[in-house]
């Protein structure tokens, strides 16, 4: 997610958690405490995002396998989280202030519980999180939330009123404004669905005006919740009926993976990908998927990239569109070519530890690896490099597991996995 929506929701919860506690037990004054409470929520949602301090550092590999690195596993999270209670009773106390230990627990576990949070609510896109390294060093993805969903702004609103600084209310106006342009103005949300969005800001707007602060903020962090649920049991329906499609379609081809993505606020309609292998080829396509097509047919569906040229060559996919699923082409790789270049080149097996969906192939005259999920402009993009004769060798590479271990020899798992670059 992105980090606007993780410091308001850590904001909400932080606001939550403070009103719902008692403060008998509390040596603190009542607005240090809720200051506190909430800035310190809001600070620990954004922790993990500290590897963007180092991840840019070292070329486009090394923020691949970086961001969302060690900073977004349980342990290093925990340890951030701890270091900043450290810094905060050292505050406390060169203010003065003698926390109690209700106070101490309190404000530790917001220090814990949002870190974690933050984790959480990045597994549910499509790019992926390992939290139990050192146990596990797996990818592990939700693909279920779009990378920057407006119903979560919605379910802040009511800060906007709970809220007691000027400052912090303006943050929350404008986001609600942010939100409702987003919606209408970036292409990417029917104009019904965009309607809905704007009435459900407004309307939580309003219950932040009138309602007394507890019940606003349980109706916040309500519509949060149930809008996570909402496109997580979308998705996994949305994933079993893909599987149906790939079975029935490409009867010859096994699906190894498949990458689906909601658009924003639009549970109705899903990018999909499907990661096959057929006879001695990786094959990726790419669709629209309209999960109610009676009510929202697949091209009439907007997409923020499926439509534009990128880097990838594909060609069109021999199958027919209907109104549940349009095509939007697909790329075959030779396994033994992907193979080699894991083999012999040390920033392609490099690369190989974070990409998901695999393609190589001539493009503009050079010889291209890239991950299809993030393919969306014509020249070689974040996701993509030049494979030559002379890489660079990235340094520091962690060692996560190749999510596509599934379509590479032993012998190149073996250089991607053992062998440092």
């Amino acid at each position: 997610m992105d980090n606007l929506t993780h410091t308001l929701i850590g904001a909400l919860v932080g606001e939550a958690v403070a009103r719902a506690l008692p403060r008998a037990e509390s040596t603190l004054p009542e607005q240090t405490r809720r200051n506190l409470c909430v800035t310190l929520a809001a600070v620990g949602s954004n922790l993990p995002d500290s590897d963007l301090l180092y991840s840019f550092f070292g070329g486009k590999v090394n923020y691949l396998l970086h961001h969302r690195g060690h900073t977004h596993t349980i342990l290093i999270a925990l340890l951030l989280g701890a270091a900043v209670f450290a810094l905060t009773l050292w505050w406390l106390r060169r203010r003065n202030l003698q926390p109690s230990s209700a106070d101490q627990k309190l404000l530790a576990g917001v220090l814990l519980l949002t870190p974690l949070l933050h984790i959480a609510m990045d597994f549910g896109n499509n790019y992926g999180v390992h939290p139990f390294w050192p146990l596990d060093n797996r990818w592990f993805y939700g693909d279920s939330i779009f990378i920057i969903e407006p119903l979560f702004w919605a379910a802040c609103a009511p800060l906007a009123f709970v809220f007691r600084t000027r400052p912090a209310r303006f943050i929350v106006w404008t986001t609600m404004v942010l939100a409702i342009g987003l919606v209408f103005f970036t292409g990417m949300v029917p104009k019904p669905i965009a309607a809905v969005c704007s009435l459900l800001v407004v309307g939580m707007m309003l219950i932040g005006w009138r309602a007394p602060p507890r019940v606003s903020l349980t109706a916040g962090i309500t519509l949060w919740l149930a809008t996570t649920l909402m496109f997580v049991l979308t998705a996994q329906s949305t994933k079993s009926r893909i599987e149906e499609i790939a079975a029935e379609q490409f009867a010859d081809s096994e699906l190894l993976d498949h990458v689906v993505n909601p658009m924003p606020s639009n549970p109705f309609c899903w990018e999909i990908m499907l990661i096959q292998k057929e006879a001695d080829n990786a094959v990726l396509r790419r669709a629209m998927f309209a999960r109610v097509p009676s009510f929202l047919a697949a091209d009439q569906c907007l997409t923020r990239s499926l439509d534009m040229p990128i880097t990838a060559p594909l060609i069109k996919v021999p199958r027919n569109n209907s109104a549940e699923l349009k095509w939007y082409g697909q790329i075959s790789s030779p396994l033994d070519q992907l193979r080699s270049v894991a083999r012999t080149n040390c920033e392609a097996a490099a690369a190989l530890r974070f990409i998901r969906a695999p393609w190589l192939a001539e493009a503009e005259k050079e010889l291209v690896l890239g991950d299809l999920r993030y393919d969306r402009e014509e020249e070689p993009g974040f996701s993509e490099i030049v494979v030559d004769d002379q890489p660079r060798c990235p340094p520091f590479v962690p060692q996560w597991t190749p999510p596509r271990l599934d379509i590479l020899s032993s012998e190149a798992n073996q250089r991607i996995i053992s062998a440092s670059p």
